[in-house]
């Protein structure tokens, strides 16, 4: 026997299928492979710059080295030390008429003798520019670039007090002087106090080399690494070695470290500071030499130090799209084939409309999956059902909002039928027929035209007529003391509005106007702005009470925030009559505006749409 093969379900599809994007584990595996490798490059490259300024640390120690190995080698040279004592005599000029050839050969012997000394310790091991004897007895011997012997006293020279300060706490001082024989014209030189054979105080060794030697390392990574922001050296005093010329900020910079108590220059220091000037912030390392003292700042830009990480990053994020790029295909092929008698559903929801809500055969979707075709059935139940409750709601609907309309539309104040009768009762007393009969007249056409229920929207021309015959009924009564304006353009006359707008607006006018002394007057303006109708109604009087203001908006805020109509006055016709048919009609396409004038009166201004 044959049997069905059952319709398979929902779920079980959703199963098979969408079990594929279990691939989405490989994100969550890209993820805690991308924080890896982020948080190793960063770490790479904070190492770096650590490394780099390490670099610059040694090869400026070593060349100061160079300078101190020299002063050494002069300090404990004995043939230096027995041949320095023959400066300790006054020295004979040779000009002078008094001196002897046997004086001057005297003194100039060792002298040569010292320079072949000097020579022979600044020789190639030692590659130093320039070397100086000052001796306390006021000679300074030269050895390098400058060969000479002249006199002087040590205690004049600028760098003398900086170095005898520092002789009981440090063994060398490091002093930048100027050298004419040099380019540039700056020379770093080491000073040592050196004493006799005996141990007695003789003077200072300086030894000499170029600025940029001493820096070139420094010099050749600012070259090599255009990316460095800055490097300083400087002293603890505070004094910047390099470079040369520096900027106000550098030593401003250097000024805020020192001032700093929290930093420490026997280890590394890193940190982060802004760079106000390109919107980055820049990793400042700081080294601090040991032997010289001295430390040595590097600044590098955050997004130079993380440029591999940034192209890591962008290699990462075009690998993430192409697999969620594919993911996203998967996932749409997926729900294609589970979707499609869906599909197949909602284009016949679609199709259907009030007209045509229940016709037409019955369509069966056959997808093969239960579910769907449970859905189809109880959407055919459903239509039937739905078209009879709809009916029913839209007759309910139109009859409630046709007699909410009737009520509106039948509000008319009586007031002023109760004093036009008395105004006839009085002209009756006193015989003015023709006054009695077009007041009559007048009052006959507005009842006939407000109980006529032909349509509930009218050309503006019949409200503005109809409002005249309201207006000859108040002029038979004021006489006078009232006038009335009125200013239509021809171009809106013919336009469909709700029926009894304007006269209300202008009953509404007169009953304010009339709390003054007269004259009260009345204009009526009628024109198109912004693609839609508008009326103004503007009086003379005193205007609108601030708390019957506030006391309409809190039923229109009321109104708009309930979706509910308010109660209906059937004593009275008011604004919010008013507002309220034109929200029926026009819904938020409606204008309606109630002010104040500067000087005295009150506008009320009406509008709606040309055309629904």
């Amino acid at each position: 026997m044959y049997r069905l093969r059952k319709p398979r379900s929902i779920r079980s599809i959703l199963f098979l299928t969408y079990s594929t994007i279990i691939i989405i584990g490989i994100a969550i595996l890209f993820v805690l492979f991308y924080s890896w490798a982020h948080n190793l490059l960063r770490t790479k490259a904070l190492s770096s710059i650590s490394e780099l300024s390490g670099t610059l640390q040694k090869q400026m120690d070593s060349e100061i080295q160079k300078l101190d190995s020299v002063s050494v080698s002069i300090l404990y040279s004995n043939l230096i030390t027995d041949r320095i004592s023959v400066y300790d005599e006054p020295s004979v000029d040779p000009s002078s008429p008094h001196s002897s050839d046997r004086g001057v050969n005297n003194i100039n012997k060792p002298n040569t003798d010292l320079y072949d000394i000097l020579v022979a310790l600044v020789g190639p091991s030692y590659p130093v520019q320039q070397v100086y004897l000052h001796l306390n007895s006021g000679v300074s011997v030269g050895v390098g670039f400058d060969n000479s012997r002249k006199k002087t006293e040590i205690a004049n020279e600028p760098w003398y007090e900086t170095v005898n300060n520092n002789k009981k706490t440090k063994p060398f001082s490091l002093f930048l002087t100027n050298d004419r024989s040099l380019n540039p014209k700056v020379s770093v030189s080491l000073f040592r106090f050196f004493s006799d054979k005996y141990n007695a105080p003789k003077g200072i060794v300086e030894v000499k080399q170029s600025f940029n030697k001493v820096f070139s390392g420094v010099i050749q990574q600012a070259k090599n690494n255009p990316s460095l922001e800055k490097i300083i050296i400087y002293s603890e005093e505070g004094e910047i070695i390099f470079p040369l010329e520096s900027a106000k900020e550098d030593q401003q910079f250097v000024d805020d470290i020192l001032n700093n108590p929290i930093n420490h220059f026997s280890a590394d220091h890193r940190t982060y500071i802004a760079d106000s000037a390109k919107k980055d912030k820049v990793l400042l390392t700081i080294k601090h030499s040991d032997f010289t003292n001295w430390n040595i700042a590097v600044m590098i830009s955050n997004k130079t130090l993380l440029s591999p990480l940034n192209k890591f990053t962008r290699l990462a994020i075009a690998a993430t799209l192409i697999i969620l790029a594919f993911l996203i295909l998967l996932s749409f092929l997926a729900s294609k084939k589970i979707t499609h008698p869906l599909n197949k559903l909602n284009k016949t929801i679609k199709s259907i409309s009030l007209e045509t809500l229940i016709s037409g055969n019955a369509v069966e979707l056959n997808s093969g999956m239960n579910e769907w075709d449970k859905l189809n059935f109880s959407f055919l139940k459903m239509n039937t059902r739905l078209k009879e409750s709809f009916d029913q709601l839209l007759l309910s609907r139109t009859q409630e909002l046709q007699s909410k309309m009737t009520a509106l539309q039948s509000q008319m104040n009586p007031h002023f039928l109760y004093n036009s009768l008395a105004t006839i009762s009085a002209m009756a007393y006193e015989r003015t027929y023709e006054e009695i009969i077009v007041m009559c007249e007048s009052l006959s056409d507005m009842m006939r035209y407000i109980a006529a229920d032909e349509s509930s929207m009218v050309d503006i021309q019949t409200e503005i007529n109809y409002t005249e015959m309201y207006l000859t009924c108040m002029k038979l009564r004021y006489g006078n003391m009232i006038s009335c304006t009125i200013e239509v353009d021809a171009s809106i006359r013919g336009y469909k509005i709700p029926k009894l707008m304007i006269q209300p607006l202008v009953e509404n006018a007169i009953k304010y106007s009339t709390k003054i002394s007269p004259p009260w007057n009345i204009t009526i303006r009628g024109s198109i702005g912004q693609n839609r109708w508008i009326i103004e109604v503007i009086d003379n009087g005193p205007g609108f009470d601030e708390h019957e203001l506030s006391r309409f908006y809190e039923k229109v805020n009321e109104m708009e925030q309930l979706n509910v109509l308010p109660a209906l006055k059937l004593h009275g016709m008011g604004l919010l009559n008013i507002y309220t048919r034109l929200k029926l009609h026009y819904g938020n396409l409606m204008h309606f505006d109630i002010r104040n004038m500067p000087d005295h009166g009150a506008k009320v201004t009406i509008g709606g749409p040309l055309k629904l």
